[in-house]
């Protein structure tokens, strides 16, 4: 599968019990890597700072993930400090990195996804992005945010139903979709996003598992596949958009590449930065056989 995921990668402060750790991130790299793992020809169209780790490129290179398409600015590079406090998540934005300009040349791609962190992909990109794809898709996360003068990052509400009707499938955090839509009944969502013509809608509500809303057969709760050995949910819901993604290309299955891609969350996070990657694609398989079969129609 031929597949061009859109945004820009970030340099990730993380910060947990007064420790500083310093990790690649954003929704383009986690989803790239999840749909280059399940055998997808990926290419990441963003932005890069001159601070950008030469090591990280190598290691996404090594996963068959072409990164010509990055290019890099003389701007740092995106870049968030991510606090972590008794459960919660604190965001603060540190640098926001450039917007993303249309690649020059004649690609055309089976799919796209879109994940931006914060409103690097303009309307008129979207535009050309959906000209030059046959499949596209969103996490509405990074077109939804702003900042407060401190830098911290919250969600507001936005005139989504211009760019949710332009894709075949959006996501977004049940907490992100509550910005939206002002409500937190997953089925509410589900209808509303609907409504604006996505042909798939993908709520997520992490270790309490996603719904999926489709225009032909219905709404479905997707179960979590439950795991102690959690270290860390960063990137969870760009691992699940991304083997979804994948998934749902090769198979045209929602459901199946709803199971893969909550399966594959799960396992990502018992670890951290690209290591996440490094799994068994048998008890991958094994996971998403037993989110499968216990998805339940709503």
């Amino acid at each position: 599968m031929d597949i061009a995921v859109c945004g820009n990668p970030t340099i990730d402060e993380l910060v947990q019990n007064g420790r500083v750790r310093i990790s690649p991130g954003g929704s383009a790299l986690f989803s790239s890597c999840a749909a280059a793992y399940l055998g997808s020809k990926v290419r990441i169209l963003g932005n890069i700072g001159e601070d950008y780790p030469p090591s990280i490129l190598g290691r996404l290179k090594t996963l068959h993930i072409d990164v010509r398409l990055l290019n890099r600015s003389e701007r740092r590079s995106t870049r968030f400090q991510i606090t972590r406090i008794n459960g919660s998540r604190k965001l603060r934005l540190l640098e926001s990195g450039d917007q993303i300009a249309a690649p020059v040349g004649p690609y055309h791609f089976q799919g796209v996804h879109m994940g931006p962190v914060f409103n690097e992909i303009s309307g008129s990109l979207v535009n050309i992005l959906r000209k030059r794809c046959g499949f596209l898709s969103a996490d509405l996360q990074g077109f939804i945010r702003v900042v407060s003068a401190n830098g911290t990052v919250r969600t507001v509400p936005r005139s989504l139903s211009q760019l949710i009707g332009q894709c075949d499938m959006v996501q977004a955090s049940i907490q992100e979709a509550r910005s939206q839509t002002k409500s937190g009944n997953p089925r509410v969502i589900l209808n509303r996003f609907l409504k604006m013509q996505a042909r798939y809608v993908i709520v997520t509500m992490g270790e309490k598992g996603s719904w999926i809303g489709s225009q032909q057969d219905g709404t479905y709760f997707v179960p979590p596949f439950s795991d102690r050995t959690t270290r860390d949910s960063t990137g969870a819901g760009d691992v699940f958009a991304g083997s979804w993604v994948s998934t749902y290309l090769s198979t045209k299955d929602p459901l199946w590449a709803s199971a893969v891609g909550s399966a594959f969350a799960s396992l990502a996070s018992r670890k951290t930065g690209l290591s996440k990657f490094h799994l068994s694609r048998l008890e991958l398989l094994r996971r998403a056989v037993w989110v499968y079969n216990h998805v339940k129609e709503s």
